[in-house]
Formats: structure tokens, C-alpha cells, sequence
């Protein structure tokens, strides 16, 4: 593949064509129904993306690159990004200092 990152309608297609279903590969690696599908919306599930990069043989930064970060060179580990964006504080908490 070209691109950085993988779609999730890719992800979801391999799955298919090798067991069938999404379920089916729930069931595969003994995961919880509906997992994979919370996982492709967004959710944050690091056992089912680990079986999902791990089936595909995929590395988990190229699967969600929102949550994970290559490794630099020189560097074995992956990492997870964890980093959140400042926020604005609620016009409540503002007015309670």
C-alpha cells in the first residue's frame, strides 16, 4: 500500500476475506463481540489492535496511526501516543477560582 496509514474499510475487508466475518475473527482470537467494529469507530482497545496488526502483519502505528507512533531508528518499541491537546477550561471552572 502507498498510503501511511491503513482505512478501516481495508482493515475490515482483509478480516472478511480471511475468516468470513468480523465475528468470526472475535471468536478467533477470543475477543469480545463487537470489539473489532468499536475499535474501527475509534475506541481504544490495545489487546484487539494488537490481534488485528498482529493477523494482518501490519505494524500497529500504519493500522491507527492516530494512537500509536513509529519507532525512531535505533529504537525497538513502539509507543503509544498518548499526548491530549490543551483544552479550554469550562466557563464554571473559570468563574470558581
Amino acid at each position: 500500500m502507498i498510503s501511511k496509514s491503513v482505512h478501516k474499510e481495508d482493515i475490515k475487508g482483509a478480516l472478511r476475506k480471511r475468516y468470513g466475518t468480523l465475528i468470526a475473527f472475535e471468536q478467533a482470537h477470543d475477543l469480545p463481540t463487537q470489539s473489532v467494529k468499536d475499535v474501527l469507530r475509534g475506541r481504544a482497545s490495545a489487546r484487539v489492535e494488537q490481534a488485528i496488526a498482529d493477523d494482518l502483519e501490519l505494524p500497529l502505528h500504519r493500522l491507527f496511526p492516530g494512537r500509536y507512533v513509529a519507532a525512531q531508528a535505533g529504537d525497538s518499541s513502539l509507543k503509544r501516543d498518548n499526548k491530549r491537546t490543551k483544552r479550554n477550561a469550562h466557563r464554571l471552572s473559570a468563574e470558581a477560582r
